[in-house]
């Protein structure tokens, strides 16, 4: 069992890897590809009118990741026939949720003047408006991701999901510099987004299908008390995205607000190179998910510690050791990455890594309450702490510039530390002390007592 649960996690691990590592050859190639074609102003444009329809992916409500939490305890427990019930129910809210809120938000779209609220001045009103339409059906296609990947985690088949998604995610992201590569319009580029992405969903349902038969799409088993027994935690856990838009996308457009597109270009940028650890440590998190559900669905609360400071010890020495790569390296990464045409903010640089330190001693550890539906005071916190950094943002970038923005993504770290490590001890029944003396042992990954709570 000890075998096949290290097996299981090396594979995750590994095909999770693969996700940043992508990630990261498109934004060191895309970057320079979008400065050359878009230039500067055109670019910034297009980071802040990308950055606004991210908010209509809040419209599931959260259904899609409770609903891979409850359907992995479910299967864990040998409820198949629960988990194609969770599986159907979240589908149908999903999709007829999203879609009504993305027609409301296409209709407004026509009546607002959003292209003067973002100051979009090379793109025409009649562009602007086509282009966040196309993106925002982007963002509905995104949404089923969620329900499709729930499938995949279910039934112990999370590698596979996740390498699927990855190379979806990837053409889709090189189908879109391809066609800047050849001059292609903004509106042309959200328009390909919208059909790889289109193709890779319908590729992905047709593979979990084959791998688990038992679970296809449908309305027969969908059920009302599924959709409210699961309605707190998925309400709840939409505060995640919601907090992540706020300091991603929301930070981005008040950046733009508060000091023009070129400072979007020089801020993205720069956060960018810097959210090369962030994904070490996604990567770490994400693997374990579906692991720590499994545990808990089996009662099993000594693996589920077990495999809690296994993740925490690995984030933080991988964290540590990109951190000090990019001290090292960054400077001269970003000025061949960029061809020198963005002037770095080195003060800004060197707070976001600090940022990144920070976040890695409280992320890893955020999966434990969410790993079983128990992660509601953890998402009022994040979406009280990311929703205020937005005006404090404002407020210091107009006194200190693009470095207000770093600190006001420093303060909501600081703020998740503390809360965040206590939720998580206390629901896997550790102590601090033992926990950081554990952090400073080799790490050892038991089957714990399968039957006990301990």
């Amino acid at each position: 069992m000890e075998t096949s649960l290290k097996q299981r996690l090396l594979h995750a691990i590994g095909v999770t890897s693969l996700g940043p590592v992508l990630t990261a050859v498109i934004q060191l190639v895309g970057v320079p590809v979008f400065l050359h074609f878009w230039g500067p102003r055109l670019y910034g444009e297009w980071l802040v009118l990308s950055a606004i329809p991210i908010y209509l992916g809040l419209t599931d409500f959260g259904f899609g990741s409770v609903a891979a939490t409850e359907m992995a305890m479910l299967a864990a427990r040998g409820e198949k026939a629960g988990a194609l019930s969770v599986f159907q129910s979240a589908w149908l809210l999903t999709t007829s949720v999203s879609l009504l809120i993305g027609l409301c938000v296409a209709l407004g779209l026509w009546v607002l003047p959003v292209e003067r609220w973002v100051h979009v001045t090379l793109l025409s009103g009649e562009q602007t408006i086509g282009i966040l339409c196309v993106l925002c059906v982007y963002v509905l296609l995104d949404l089923q991701w969620t329900v499709i990947v729930a499938g995949f985690r279910c039934d112990g088949n999370y590698a596979l999901g996740a390498l699927l998604g990855t190379v979806v995610r990837f053409a889709t992201s090189a189908s879109s510099l391809i066609a800047v590569a050849f001059y292609a319009s903004p509106l042309l580029v959200a328009l390909i987004l919208v059909a790889v992405r289109m193709l890779g969903n319908g590729i992905c349902q047709i593979v979990l299908r084959r791998k688990s038969p038992w679970l296809h799409y449908g309305f027969s088993n969908s059920r009302l008390n599924v959709i409210r027994r699961l309605f707190g935690p998925a309400v709840a856990y939409m505060a995640f995205p919601a907090g992540n838009a706020f300091i991603l996308q929301g930070m981005t457009i008040v950046v733009g607000a508060a000091l023009g597109p070129i400072a979007v270009v020089m801020f993205s940028t720069v956060r960018t190179l810097t959210r090369f650890a962030y994904q070490i440590v996604d990567v770490i998190t994400n693997s374990v998910w579906t692991e720590l559900a499994v545990a808990f669905g089996k009662g099993n609360r000594s693996l589920a510690k077990n495999i809690h400071r296994c993740a925490c010890q690995a984030s933080l020495g991988l964290s540590i050791a990109a951190i000090l790569f990019l001290s090292l390296f960054g400077v001269r990464i970003y000025g061949y990455w960029t061809h020198y045409k963005v002037l770095m903010d080195i003060n800004l640089f060197h707070l976001l890594l600090i940022e990144v330190l920070a976040n890695a001693f409280w992320f890893t550890s955020s999966v434990v309450p969410i790993a079983c539906n128990r992660h509601a005071r953890q998402a009022v916190v994040y979406l009280f702490a990311t929703a205020l950094s937005l005006p404090l943002a404002y407020v210091l970038m107009s006194w200190i510039g693009l470095l207000g923005a770093g600190i006001a993504l420093l303060i909501v770290d600081l703020c998740m530390i503390g809360y965040v490590l206590s939720h998580s001890l206390e629901l896997l029944n550790d102590n601090l002390g033992e926990f950081t003396r554990a952090l400073l042992r080799a790490p050892t990954l038991g089957t714990g007592n399968p039957g006990g709570s301990d």
